[in-house]
């Protein structure tokens, strides 16, 4: 029985479910089943593992294979993406420690929740990239897939023999997706950082917080999780190239360049007339009286987001006090209406608020703690929670899938692998597909 269809449902999170209903079209069947063989799955993955995904939607990218380098964060959740989206994702570890965040609490018993959410759906093969044999395995297995994903610094793999170059002489179709912190060139090319540095460096950080207080430490990982949004958005651009000539390519990216790139109106604003944005001299930056935080009487906080006219004039009617309204127009009497604004929402309660709001499109909303958000009746209508049977015993919930596809939903297949838990059936099937070989010559 599949870890989907053996979920259970409970009141605070949506059961992970498998619709059977939303099926492929004939041809996308027949295009899938030309590349990968009649029963719709490749020959590799033809054993009783493969069991879990009978009886579930096939995803979008159902015909894909994918071959995981990476760890910790910004690849392995991009791999993620797809596993979710129905891509066969071997996660390619390191035999005695694999992944860095399998090390990483809190643990359901011996695994790492952070590494059983990123690395679902996913099949793990231990190799030991050093060796000779164990490299001539991964080269094989690159004739076996569509892409391969990676983030080691740069020259890493070179050395080791399994760069693009060596992916793509056994492999012209390989897409090769290289995930770095700064790239292959510049001063900064072989230098180690994080999420908070990388945002350090690309003016992000000196944005966040009080006008007159230190920088704020962001909050999410904000270069991590868009460079497996864009690594993925490119990744998949690239195979429909390579499907569509027989071209593969390299497709570099760094989460330097990310952080640059993820403030349009700050770039836009700077190239075009030298305004350098700082905290609390922008709108992002708590300058505006109607895009700010105030505290509520329970120190609590609400958020106001009413930028354009309709939005502001029904904030001020939640608040009681529509000769607000013309105040917005004039910017040097910002800082006294900011001050009448605080003074005014620290007069009831975050809930009071809330409450106050409903029906008006105000675009003033309660400062929530994760836990608070998870329980949202938005969060359970979106499907967003899941409550997975662990095979090991006990549920466990994990966040559900994105993107909604009405004709091929994502689905969970399969729990986080244990590490190299795959590693037979995998080169086992490459052995047997090579003896094959040999016996039709």
């Amino acid at each position: 029985m599949s870890a989907c269809s053996s979920a259970k449902r409970s009141a605070s999170s949506k059961d992970v479910r498998c619709p059977r209903s939303a099926r492929p079209s004939t041809a996308f069947l027949k295009k899938r089943r030309k590349r990968w063989g009649t029963d719709g799955r490749p020959e590799e993955m033809e054993t009783e593992e493969m069991t879990e995904k009978e009886g579930l939607p096939m995803g979008p990218l159902a015909d894909v294979r994918v071959l995981d380098l990476s760890r910790l964060l910004p690849g392995p959740f991009c791999t993620r993406m797809m596993a979710d989206m129905g891509a066969d994702v071997i996660k390619i570890e390191e035999p005695l420690r694999g992944d860095y965040s399998r090390g990483f609490e809190p643990r359901r018993g011996s695994m790492s929740c952070w590494f059983m959410e990123v690395n679902r759906n996913k099949r793990s093969v231990a190799l030991d990239l050093k060796d000779t044999q164990q490299k001539e395995a991964f080269l094989e297995l690159v004739k076996t897939a569509d892409i391969v994903v990676e983030s080691f610094r740069p020259g890493v793999l070179q050395k080791l023999g399994v760069d693009f170059e060596a992916a793509r002489r056994v492999n012209p179709k390989i897409v090769y997706c290289s995930i770095a912190g700064f790239g292959e060139t510049g001063p900064f090319a072989h230098r180690a950082d994080h999420d908070i540095g990388y945002q350090s460096l690309a003016g992000l950080v000196s944005m966040s917080g009080e006008k007159d207080g230190p920088p704020a430490i962001p909050g999410a990982l904000v270069a991590d999780m868009q460079a497996s949004a864009m690594a993925g958005m490119a990744i998949l651009a690239a195979l429909h190239y390579a499907r569509e000539t027989g071209t593969g390519q390299q497709v570099k990216l760094n989460l330097f360049d990310i952080c640059l790139a993820l403030v349009p109106g700050v770039s836009a604003t700077y190239f075009g007339n030298g305004f350098v944005n700082m905290r609390g001299n922008n709108w992002l930056g708590g300058s505006f009286p109607n895009y700010n935080v105030y505290e509520t009487k329970d120190g609590r906080y609400m958020s106001v987001g009413c930028l354009e006219e309709k939005f502001w004039k029904e904030f001020c009617t939640v608040l009681r006090r529509p000769d607000l309204i013309p105040a917005l127009e004039d910017e040097a009497h910002y800082a006294d209406l900011t001050k009448e604004i605080a003074r005014v929402i620290r007069t009831k309660t975050m809930a009071e608020w809330t409450q106050a709001t409903e029906g008006h499109d105000s675009c003033m909303e309660p400062v929530l703690n994760y836990d608070e958000a998870v329980a949202l009746a938005q969060t359970q209508a979106d499907e967003m929670v899941l409550e997975v049977r662990d095979p090991r015993g006990g549920t466990y919930r994990q966040m559900g899938f994105v993107p909604k596809f009405s004709a091929t939903p994502c689905a969970l297949y399969r729990p986080a692998p244990e590490l190299g838990q795959d590693t037979e059936e995998v080169l086992g099937s490459l052995q047997a597909k090579g003896a094959e070989g040999r016996e039709d010559k």
